[in-house]
């Protein structure tokens, strides 16, 4: 009789964990390369706030074709004259003084009967959380930094908000915004999404390997 010859079971990939593996590395890949693509967009998004810093104040025409999304007025430099009088505070947003310090932005609409302004101003920086109950004198031309869409897409709030490099009394400066403050981590964001694929693809063939040297070999069937 000849001793049974021990044959080798063929290596096989198992199916789900295999193309579960593929959809998830496709994944993270596709979010790494899509951050890649977000900073190229950032750094250009930059570069064009910058330079809008350095055109001539707005006309009332940029803020039209602002409005019917044709152009972009985002940190460009504008004066607006602004005087209601004593008038309740439009709104309050998060802020901080020219010096850094948290608080809140008293907004302002330069516009009579409290109606939805296309516009609103900062007239200050306070601390005071109950600021907008706290009528403001305002009777001054505001020049500063306009800001798109303050208040996102809704129609019914104002589109732009202007902050001045001056504030009525007694609020304080607010702080000017600059593109430099823009977030730009896009980049360690495309590193994080990486280097996710890579762990994944290594506990993959740690896994495979593993399953593949667990696997028994199976005797042939003997000969006669």
């Amino acid at each position: 009789m000849t001793a049974p010859v021990i044959a080798p079971v063929p290596r096989r990939f198992p199916l789900f964990p295999t193309l579960l593996t593929l959809v998830m590395l496709v994944v993270l890949v596709g979010l790494g390369l899509w951050q890649l693509d977000r900073r190229e967009w950032k750094h250009a998004l930059i570069a064009r706030l910058r330079a809008a810093q350095t055109q001539p104040l707005l006309e009332p025409d940029d803020f039209m074709r602002a409005m019917r999304n044709e152009a972009s007025i985002q940190y460009r430099l504008a004066e607006l004259p602004c005087s209601p009088g004593d008038v309740l505070p439009y709104d309050l947003k998060g802020g901080s003084s020219v010096g850094g310090v948290s608080g809140y932005l008293v907004l302002v609409s330069c516009r009579p009967n409290r109606k939805l302004p296309d516009i609103v101003v900062v007239a200050g920086w306070t601390k005071r959380p109950d600021a907008a109950a706290v009528p403001v004198h305002v009777d001054t031309v505001f020049k500063g930094v306009i800001i798109e869409r303050p208040y996102g897409r809704v129609q019914t709030r104002p589109q732009f908000m202007l902050i001045p490099d001056t504030s009525v009394p007694p609020l304080q400066v607010s702080r000017m915004p600059t593109p430099d403050e823009l977030p730009d981590n896009h980049l360690s964001y495309a590193g994080q999404w990486f280097g996710l694929a890579a762990v994944l693809v290594t506990i993959y063939g740690l896994w495979l390997r593993r399953r593949w040297q667990g696997e028994k070999v199976a005797p042939a069937a003997p000969n006669r």
